[in-house]
């Protein structure tokens, strides 16, 4: 397995790995609403910013999907969310409310980030391969610092991105947490 660039051909790849490795009942019973979500914006508007773990077929089988700013991420990611909420209204609503809510952080922090693996690409180092891959185009690119969400119950992804550099900005407890690196 490898790291490298995201290439159009990986679209359905990236979706399914997506819906795969969702956890929530809504996003595993509606691949259309967890991609709307968590994919398509990144992979239509800022395939630059996403890297994949592609195996030995060169199928991507994780990513790391990234919107470099907050301003034109909370812009571009309108069409999406209006489909959103034609399927969940309340998650189609969620980033919106989101990004009020952590709007503080933008200016340090002005990228976020999603990174999936399928569970045969996990525990092989992928995931923190993903992000020094992510963190070195970021910072040639001039972007300061990136963050993250994570279930508030995801004591093994919170290991994880502490052990990659991140620090907790925010707890929100049962809800979740937010984690950001300075780049």
């Amino acid at each position: 397995m490898e790291i490298r660039k995201y290439q159009a051909k990986d679209k359905e790849n990236c979706r399914n790995v997506c819906h795969k490795t969702a956890t929530a009942p809504k996003y595993v019973n509606s691949k259309q609403l967890v991609c709307l979500l968590y994919c398509d914006y990144y992979v239509d508007k800022e395939p630059d910013n996403c890297f994949v773990v592609a195996d030995d077929n060169d199928n991507a089988v994780g990513y790391i999907l990234c919107a470099e700013d907050q301003k034109a991420y909370d812009k571009g990611v309108k069409p999406y969310l209006k489909e959103a909420r034609k399927i969940d209204f309340v998650d189609g609503v969620m980033p919106i409310l989101e990004s009020i809510a952590f709007k503080g952080l933008c200016k340090k922090y002005p990228a976020h980030l999603h990174i999936d693996i399928l569970p045969e690409g996990q525990g092989l180092g992928h995931g923190s391969k993903l992000i020094k891959a992510l963190e070195e185009h970021l910072k040639a690119k001039g972007i300061k610092g990136v963050r993250l969400g994570v279930g508030g119950d995801n004591t093994g992804a919170h290991r994880f991105y502490e052990r990659n550099g991140f620090k907790l900005l925010k707890n929100l407890g049962n809800m979740g947490r937010v984690y950001g690196k300075e780049l």
